[in-house]
């Protein structure tokens, strides 16, 4: 039986025991949806730079190129009850201009949560970094329905599919690079995490390019994750930067 057939008959019974198991303070809908999450952080509510915004009225710019030097990384993977976050080793870097992020974590949404100008997305890929100064940089990768992806082919049999569940596997090895397209052209703004508690002052860099994933794919990430993106947030006059190549 392959990992589709697994992941479908799996996906009922987790749903029950995500239902029977205890309940964090906030959700995507319900009495805990993002309506209540100023009670948890009034930036939520009343942050000026909050994400996900709509991408539109971009300004272009000659911008630092995103220069990735990710290595392969050992697979650990939890579901937090919000999405499925992929660990990744330390020592991979993002360089933008003289800064270097470290890479930390990558993890999914579904749908996506930017949209640019009309276009939605179904899924969309978040890829966290930290600078030595403690600033955050932010990567989202827009993913459309398409072919089936490589990596993911290779990841989601291994996918943690109940609540709080952590699959670890060091013999398997992946390379957060394969879940990039080739392209790194971008659009830039300030924003802020996209989860309580909404902390603002993240760098975020939208890839313009997105990369493909087969809709069975991204059906079994919704069947565990269900859907998890945030309601747009208003942009608040904040520019977003259209980086051209350089």
């Amino acid at each position: 039986m392959n990992w589709k057939h697994t992941l479908s008959s799996m996906m009922a019974a987790t749903a029950l025991a995500a239902a029977a198991s205890g309940q964090d303070n906030w959700s995507y809908s319900g009495a805990n949806g993002p309506d209540t999450w100023g009670g948890i952080s009034g930036v939520c509510a009343n942050g000026s730079m909050q994400s996900p915004i709509v991408i539109e009225g971009t300004e272009s710019a000659y911008l630092n190129r995103l220069e990735p030097t990710y290595a392969v990384s050992p697979v650990m993977m939890h579901n937090d009850r919000h999405t499925i976050r992929f660990t990744y080793a330390s020592g991979s870097m993002m360089k933008v201009g003289n800064k270097e992020f470290e890479l930390l974590s990558f993890h999914f949404h579904t749908p996506g949560e930017h949209r640019v100008l009309t276009t939605s997305f179904p899924l969309e890929i978040h890829f966290d970094h930290k600078a030595a100064d403690g600033s955050l940089a932010r990567v989202a990768v827009l993913v459309k329905e398409g072919r089936s992806n490589v990596a993911a082919e290779e990841l989601w049999p291994l996918l943690p599919i109940e609540p709080d569940q952590t699959t670890r596997r060091p013999e398997v090895k992946i390379n957060a690079r394969d879940f990039m397209p080739n392209a790194r052209e971008y659009y830039r703004y300030m924003g802020s995490d996209t989860m309580p508690p909404c902390t603002e002052g993240v760098n975020w860099y939208v890839l313009k390019e997105p990369i493909e994933f087969s809709s069975q794919q991204i059906a079994a990430l919704r069947g565990i994750m269900g859907e998890n993106a945030r309601p747009l947030q208003p942009r608040n006059n904040r520019m977003i930067l259209d980086a051209l190549p350089n």
